[in-house]
């Protein structure tokens, strides 16, 4: 009798175990809900960040967090044969915008991110982009995205690690897990705003106001 109470008991633990596994295991994931599959790769089409929401950390290290220098790189300029790092640019105000041609939401922020640029680099303003070249789908479309765009502005072109690892430098140092990603820093390389998903000129005129004040 004992021992049927026992194998009872055992076989409710292991039920509600279960139950509780599917419960959790069936919650939305926050990340798919605010993106869209793109071959291996997501999207994010639409801003996630709340701008003002997240807390400054003043930290001297180098991060993806507001107010911590943004990771510095090497790699080479789109268009030329000579290489720049990210650090080039301190003193001046950065809006560093990762991106890749098959995607739709890199594609619609592009005039604005063009347009910025022309409304604010006599201001102080650089706006850089890096094109996320290891996860292209073929040969060439960085160019045809260049030419289409008229893209006049910087852009970095990410590169593998090495032979063995095919991952980008700025994919893994930025841990990029979806594009368009955004980074305004200010003119000591500190980031000011994290935005992953689309943006607009209106939203980043605002940001780029305040760092001008």
């Amino acid at each position: 009798m004992a021992k049927n109470r026992f194998i009872s008991f055992i076989i409710l633990i292991v039920a509600v175990a279960f139950s509780i596994y599917v419960v959790v295991d069936n919650l939305p994931d926050e990340e798919a809900e605010v993106t869209s599959g793109e071959g291996d790769r997501k999207v994010v089409n639409e801003s996630e960040e709340e701008l003002d929401g997240a807390p400054i950390i003043a930290k001297d290290e180098e991060g993806l967090l507001r107010g911590m220098f943004a990771p510095n790189f090497t790699l080479p300029i789109w268009g030329s044969d000579k290489e720049m790092s990210l650090s080039d640019f301190r003193g001046e105000i950065v809006v560093l915008n990762l991106w890749a041609s098959w995607c739709p939401p890199c594609r619609d922020e592009m005039p604005d991110l063009i347009k910025l640029d022309e409304e604010f680099k006599d201001q102080g303003v650089n706006v850089v982009g890096i094109n996320m070249a290891t996860l292209e789908r073929s040969e060439g479309a960085t160019e045809e995205f260049m030419e289409e765009y008229q893209v006049t502005f910087p852009n970095f072109v990410d590169q593998a690690i090495d032979t063995f690892n095919q991952r980008g430098i700025v994919e893994s140092l930025y841990q990029v897990r979806a594009i368009p990603a955004t980074y305004i820093l200010d003119q000591d390389g500190r980031i000011f705003i994290p935005i992953r998903g689309k943006v607009n000129y209106e939203m980043l005129e605002n940001e780029v106001k305040k760092l001008l004040q």
